[in-house]
């Protein structure tokens, strides 16, 4: 019989005189008796992430043409890039925005992230699904929120502009879209280094902070005391992760992105590489559990930036292909939109890879995982809202059964964050509001 392992433990040597750690999965000797929790009783938690794209997908090529589970379906041309990984995907075609299009590539956004129409002059009005997920599985890492990254930020034309995360009506998690920037905060948070000793005195200064401000809520009225608990919320985040920095058990070292990925880019352009390096580093802050909730914009909505690297030239996405506005004529508009489909879920494919080939329990992290994806607009060039691009992958622990092409024609596509926000043990029994309002769940994905 093996002996308990803590959770933290790590394998620790000498490499050419320097010393390193190296982080263990999940093994059977950290959990209890039943496999479903740890030693000491923590639950075993799957991990969620929202991966979203701009600009939508045409129909014709991402629904694929049989239904069913297994070998019953084939993938479709535009999920063609995600072949390796059918057997954690779940693709849900036929569902539709309920929600009126009353603000072009904002109302339908906001639907699947919320379950409600946008705001008027801003930008949700409720609370996006993964912080009603972190809400439930996520405080006591060192990104309550969690970690929210992003590819391109180039603008949406206003749209929702770069943010897919919101805690409430304008108050978005801005994606970091920087990854050197998020290596360094993860190499400080992985327990690898000593602490900064000045975090001990910011920590003091914060707590002092908090204790004033809690103290200025009498003296506000409704408007500015909702700023102020917004604020507050900021300096309890930056706390947790001061706290996390100085406890830090040692998880190992993050690959650097500078050293693999010399040639990525600018921070803010698109290429394989910038999605190769945050995926290895939201891989390693989920193996390590510092953040069990993320958010990954490979383009915003509405987004105007080139797709360069897939061959379609220094123009805008939306307007040449997106709309198929291009000069060269529309079929090769159409064409050239197929082929920008299917390089954003290349960017999709670089997450998936380190996902599955990453140890967790007894399988992989994506055995582990929900990954969550979806666009802002279904087909673009007539800004249709229905057959919207649904796709989940992972198997959430073994909640989800996986391998599946599930079709429900002019059904409401609140259902599918619903249904995964459930997944997670949420009490909520109705998700959204006025046409996107659901109460019923998808049994379909279900194991």
């Amino acid at each position: 019989m093996s002996r308990p392992l803590p959770r933290r433990t790590v394998l620790r040597g000498m490499l050419a005189g320097v010393a390193v750690a190296v982080p263990l999965p999940r093994l059977a000797a950290m959990l209890d008796g039943n496999g479903t929790a740890y030693a000491d009783q923590t639950p075993l938690l799957p991990r969620y992430l929202t991966w979203f794209f701009g600009n939508g997908a045409d129909p014709t090529q991402w629904v694929p043409q049989a239904v069913g589970y297994g070998a019953e379906w084939s993938l479709s041309p535009s999920l063609t890039p995600l072949a390796e990984f059918k057997p954690w995907l779940s693709v849900l075609s036929g569902y539709e925005v309920k929600i009126p299009a009353l603000y072009a590539h904002k109302s339908a956004p906001a639907a699947v992230l919320t379950g409600a129409q946008a705001a008027m002059n801003g930008d949700v009005t409720a609370p996006s699904i993964d912080q009603k997920i972190a809400a439930l599985i996520n405080k006591d890492t060192a990104f309550p929120s969690g970690v929210h990254v992003g590819i391109s930020n180039v603008t949406g034309a206003g749209a929702l502009d770069f943010n897919i995360s919101f805690n409430g009506p304008n108050a978005p998690n801005p994606p970091n879209y920087s990854p050197a920037d998020l290596f360094a905060t993860l190499l400080t948070l992985s327990g690898a280094q000593e602490p900064d000793p000045s975090l001990f005195r910011r920590k003091n200064i914060l707590d002092v902070v908090a204790e004033e401000a809690k103290a200025l809520q009498h003296q506000l009225g409704a408007e500015d005391r909702v700023r102020l608990d917004r604020h507050l919320e900021g300096i309890a985040e930056l706390q947790t992760q001061i706290d996390a920095t100085i406890t830090a058990a040692d998880c190992g070292t993050p690959i650097d992105p500078d050293v693999a990925y010399p040639n990525r880019g600018e921070d803010g352009s698109i290429s394989l590489d910038r999605c190769r390096a945050f995926a290895d580093l939201l891989a390693f802050a989920c193996a390590c559990e510092l953040t069990r909730v993320a958010s990954f914009v490979f383009s915003c909505a509405a987004c105007h930036a080139p797709y360069t690297e897939a061959g379609l030239g220094n123009v805008t996405f939306h307007e040449d292909f997106g709309h198929r506005l291009s000069p060269m004529g529309i079929d090769y508009a159409t064409g050239g939109f197929h082929t920008g489909v299917a390089y954003a879920m290349s960017g999709l494919a670089e997450l998936l890879k380190r996902f599955r080939d990453t140890p967790d329990v007894t399988g992989n992290l994506l055995d582990n995982a929900v990954i969550y994806t979806t666009s802002c607009v279904g087909q673009p060039w007539d800004h249709r809202m229905d057959d919207f691009p649904l796709l989940v992958a992972g198997k959430a622990g073994g909640l989800l059964r996986g391998d599946l092409h599930h079709r429900a024609p002019g059904d409401n596509a609140s259902k599918v964050p619903f249904s995964l926000l459930k997944l997670f043990g949420s009490p909520e029994t109705l998700f959204g509001a006025a046409e996107g309002l659901v109460s019923e769940t998808i049994p379909e994905l279900l194991a």
